[in-house]
């Protein structure tokens, strides 16, 4: 069955309370927006397990092939029609994401139900957050019980609507407010320009509607929720919460501003404390860093500095050395994670499904084995829980032969091998993509997913990788630095 909605779970005790938090547009699209995201929810939230729930939401500056050549063939027929087709696109795009909205409203109650159910058994209450078309995404998902009043089994405590992308009439409220126990919450802004997008509606996030407890956000901004969330739960009231203010973004990232190798946290903090049981996990995701020329790490240097000197050269490897010399620095780790994500054409579909950065790490180191051994190999498949029962001796000898696969020799060696069967296998397809060449005019555009559908996609894969500056060391890297993450618990969200 297809899931719509990723649900994540924050560090919580226990609690049969669950408040769950839906963004809204262009949220939630990376592994760093989502880590945004989830540092900003205040840990005085007492009363319950926090729970974000990701969906589709599109972003504004993701575009498809089909919108580049519309921009460019719109470009070379007037100047300024580059900039008209462009924003005509995305506000395409916006009401795109919008009807989605609508649509996962549908199937919010249910998918959640289930999670709690595999997840949090203990749960019989929700409150719930939704900001912008997260909003939105709420309001559908009480109309649906409003239609059918015994399809969810869960109490619905609060619900809190901050600049709600959607538009409520009064008359609606009273049969909305029905189908929960405690408040509906309309937290709104005159201030929010953004939702004048919606300029078919008069959203809930600009104006007060009766027979909702509105609460006026006096000169908040579309983007100023997320960021004073404290404030916003303070001043509405909400549920459980305590008001006291949430540190760690100031400890964490505002004191460090001007160093981007410690503010790396995804990379940075996980070595930054490495038990004495682990004594030679970074040690391996130096030598591996080490094997492209475009590093230079000191093998004298004094252990506590090691892990900053190894974040600093992962990120200038990660980077185009021109890139680096014009921003100063080099691609922070997840950037660098979503590049490998590109290159191994992991689709949409399996990168939304990496809620964490261990999925996203696992879902790679997955691919990289894949693609490197057509023989077959034990870490294609394995899972984290394979992982945890995997001695570090062992996991390394796996990650050195991944190292030795991804050389250019390597490289052609391991497709000679198998040259006789990607052979056979294209040559059939073509010959039968050449009897369809008579009744199909789209042959040219099959043949590139005939290929991919073959060992020489895999194969075109892996010679890339090896011409590519630096990707021979930062994969066996990424590699060891998962098996460090899944050995020491870190979930790189904290």
């Amino acid at each position: 069955m297809v899931k719509h909605f990723r649900f994540l779970t924050l560090p919580h005790s226990a609690s049969t309370v669950a408040n769950v938090f839906v963004h809204g547009y262009s949220a939630g699209h990376d592994l760093k927006d989502r880590r945004l995201l989830s540092r900003q929810i205040p840990s005085t939230l007492h009363n319950g397990i926090n729970i974000l729930g990701f969906w589709r939401s599109g972003h504004y500056l993701q575009v498809s092939n089909t919108t580049k050549q519309l921009v460019v063939a719109a470009g070379r027929l007037y100047p300024y029609a580059t900039a008209a087709a462009f924003v005509a696109d995305r506000v395409a795009h916006f009401a795109l994401s919008r009807r989605r909205a609508t649509e996962m409203g549908d199937v919010l109650l249910s998918e959640l139900h289930d999670y709690l159910k595999a997840n949090h058994p203990e749960v019989a209450e929700i409150n719930l957050i939704g900001h912008s078309l997260g909003g939105r995404v709420l309001v559908s998902a009480l109309r649906k019980l409003v239609r059918q009043p015994d399809g969810y089994s869960l109490t619905i405590g609060d619900v809190l609507l901050m600049a709600a992308a959607v538009e409520v009439k009064a008359d609606e409220v009273p049969g909305l407010k029905a189908c929960i126990k405690g408040r509906l919450i309309n937290a709104y802004s005159r201030s929010d320009r953004m939702l004048l997008m919606n300029a078919d509606e008069t959203c809930l996030g600009r104006h007060e509607v009766t027979n909702f407890e509105n609460v006026s956000m006096t000169g908040f901004g579309h983007q100023d929720y997320w960021p004073n969330l404290h404030k916003v739960l303070t001043v509405t009231v909400f549920a459980g919460f305590q008001g006291q203010h949430y540190p760690v973004l100031l400890n964490k990232e505002g004191d460090l501003q001007d160093d981007h190798v410690r503010t790396d946290y995804l990379l940075y903090d996980l070595f930054e404390h490495l038990e004495p049981s682990h004594p030679t996990l970074l040690e391996e995701a130096i030598k591996h860093l080490k094997n492209s020329s475009w590093t230079s790490l000191d093998d004298n240097q004094d252990s506590n500095e090691k892990h900053y000197a190894f974040t600093r050269e992962f990120q200038l490897l990660g980077g185009h050395c021109l890139a680096n010399m014009t921003r100063r620095r080099g691609l922070p780790y997840a950037e660098v994670l979503e590049m490998l994500a590109s290159h191994f054409e992991l689709d949409e579909d399996e990168l939304h499904k990496c809620t964490t950065i261990l999925e996203l790490e696992g879902a790679l180191v997955r691919r990289f084995f894949h693609n490197a051994f057509p023989e077959g190999h034990e870490l294609s498949k394995s899972t984290e829980t394979d992982l945890k029962t995997l001695s570090a001796e062992h996991y390394f000898r796996h990650v050195d032969a991944l190292a030795g696969r991804l050389t250019l020799s390597a490289c052609f060696k391991s497709s000679a091998s198998m040259g006789a069967q990607a052979s056979g296998s294209v040559s059939s397809q073509i010959t039968m993509a050449t009897v369809g060449s008579f009744v199909s005019p789209n042959l040219l555009a099959m043949v590139p997913k005939l290929l991919a559908a073959t060992t020489v996609g895999r194969v075109i894969t892996n010679v890339k990788t090896a011409l590519k500056p630096g990707y021979s060391a930062l994969i066996p890297a990424v590699a060891i630095i998962f098996y460090a993450r899944v050995k020491l618990g870190n979930d790189g969200l904290h």
